[in-house]
């Protein structure tokens, strides 16, 4: 699994073999059952992820007044795809999101200290997290859009081209968490199609 991860980096910039040897030094592949949280609300988040296979999301979950929790996802990664939850991870403050797989999963990671250590130690590192950074910001800039100017049919056009075999993966509970419709309506649209 780790030749995924090596090929994603080398997909940004080239990638010289003591900053390879140096990376896989720090990390770490772990296998999770579906439905584990990788990261809770209040714990900080220290590591960076790698998703080999299977499928994460992110989300959070508030009081919905009647002793229940309203479920709002956030993102979701896909094989492939590096994860956190940024604010917790940049900031180290406490997270207010989740993280859990909803399929079985492999997973690198590397803690941030590690990942810090990197940086100082291979300097063009910084230039492969700063491009992981400008995906992660596109990706949300791109989702904060969808929200704001498209119709709900438009939006769950928008992720099923976009997403790809996420659209058939992923629970329809959290498409419609995800695109901020219902779960019903999810359904009515996917049935007209």
């Amino acid at each position: 699994m780790y030749h995924e991860v090596i090929d994603s980096l080398k997909s940004v910039l080239p990638v010289p073999e003591c900053v390879l040897a140096g990376f896989l030094k720090y990390t770490k592949i772990i296998r999770v059952p579906k439905g584990k949280l990788l990261l809770s609300e209040g714990d900080c988040c220290d590591k960076l992820w790698f998703l080999g296979s299977g499928l994460v999301r992110g989300f959070h979950a508030i009081d919905d007044g009647h002793g229940g929790l309203l479920d709002f996802t956030e993102w979701f990664a896909a094989p492939n795809e590096f994860f956190i939850s940024a604010e917790s991870f940049l900031r180290q403050t406490p997270a207010r999101e989740c993280i859990e797989t909803l399929e079985a999963s492999e997973v690198i990671y590397i803690s941030r200290t590690d990942l810090y250590s990197l940086y100082e130690h291979y300097p063009e590192t910084n230039s492969i997290g700063r491009m992981i950074a400008e995906h992660f910001c596109l990706s949300h800039m791109q989702q904060l859009r969808e929200l704001r100017t498209l119709s709900a049919p438009e939006r769950l056009e928008a992720f099923r081209t976009r997403s790809g075999d996420l659209f058939r993966r992923v629970p329809q509970k959290y498409i419609a968490s995800y695109l901020g419709i219902s779960e019903n309506y999810v359904s009515k649209l996917k049935a007209r199609r």
